[in-house]
């Protein structure tokens, strides 16, 4: 039998724009350190994404020794995030369900951000006096919060289903588009449907539930341009109801470090939803 092994760890500092690679990930309480703690919302408080946004592809990131850089691919203006930012006032924001108070990120995020979006926005971190709560089903005896991600703190994805879905396209897809936190190979297309349990070194996640895919897979995560044959090869193989699933969505039990090349052991499994 392959061995089962990642491939590809993945974190998107601020919500819904460019991805960093990394070496290793740290595990904590709300997924992966520095993943979707950072987020833009409108001047309502409405979290804004690729969904409507698709031009928030031209933000890059890039690690710096201080924080992040954040580059505007189109004007090539730079600045950098730094992990010490200053934070102002608590502002009630809405993402999906959920109405959380976050934090306002100093230093002129908002003004830059707003300059070049050409709207009103603000930047805001997640604000650990007002943690937002997963629902009780898809909690841990470890984590009850999630990050800024669209719902659960991780998400894994196997190098086979990316493949069954170029199979069925009849072209490459770039990962990024699915914003996944792991890439696994050596497992069968899908199969990691079916993990509800799975140990990963000192670390052990919780195979909470399957991730329903939306249209912003259908953006491509650099040039922002709109594929929409990618939701529909996807939905021909993947769609149970009016949902079209891709990856499986996990929750810390304990925590600790992942890296490239690590090996993984499903400890108990599950019957797929489709």
């Amino acid at each position: 039998m392959p061995t089962l092994e990642i491939t590809q760890l993945y974190i998107y500092p601020i919500k819904s724009l460019g991805a960093l690679a990394l070496h290793e990930a740290h595990v904590e309480i709300q997924g992966f350190a520095g993943d979707r703690r950072y987020m833009l919302v409108d001047d309502q408080g409405k979290f804004i994404t690729q969904r409507t946004r698709p031009d928030l592809t031209r933000f890059q990131l890039s690690l710096d020794p201080s924080g992040f850089l954040v580059e505007d691919k189109e004007l090539g203006k730079t600045k950098i995030l730094h992990h010490s930012v200053e934070l102002g006032d608590a502002m009630s924001v809405e993402i999906w369900d959920d109405q959380v108070e976050a934090r306002i990120v100093l230093d002129n995020w908002s003004e830059w951000f707003s300059q070049i979006l050409g709207e009103k926005v603000y930047l805001v971190h997640l604000d650990d006096t007002s943690p937002r709560i997963m629902k009780e089903k898809y909690q841990t005896s470890l984590s009850k919060e999630s990050s800024f991600a669209d719902a659960l703190p991780i998400l894994l994805c196997s190098e086979a289903s990316f493949e069954a879905l170029e199979s069925q396209l009849g072209d490459t897809v770039d990962r990024l588009r699915f914003r996944p936190n792991i890439i696994v190979k050596g497992t069968q297309a899908f199969a990691e449907d079916t993990w509800k349990q799975i140990q990963i070194g000192d670390v052990q996640l919780f195979g909470a539930k399957p991730c329903a895919r939306c249209q912003l897979i259908t953006v491509h995560p650099k040039q922002g341009t709109i594929h929409k044959e990618v939701l529909s090869a996807l939905s021909q193989i993947r769609k149970i109801g009016n949902k079209v699933y891709f990856g499986q969505q996990f929750v810390p039990e304990s925590l600790g470090k992942l890296a490239l090349g690590d090996q993984i052991r499903v400890q108990v499994q599950q019957d797929a939803v489709y």
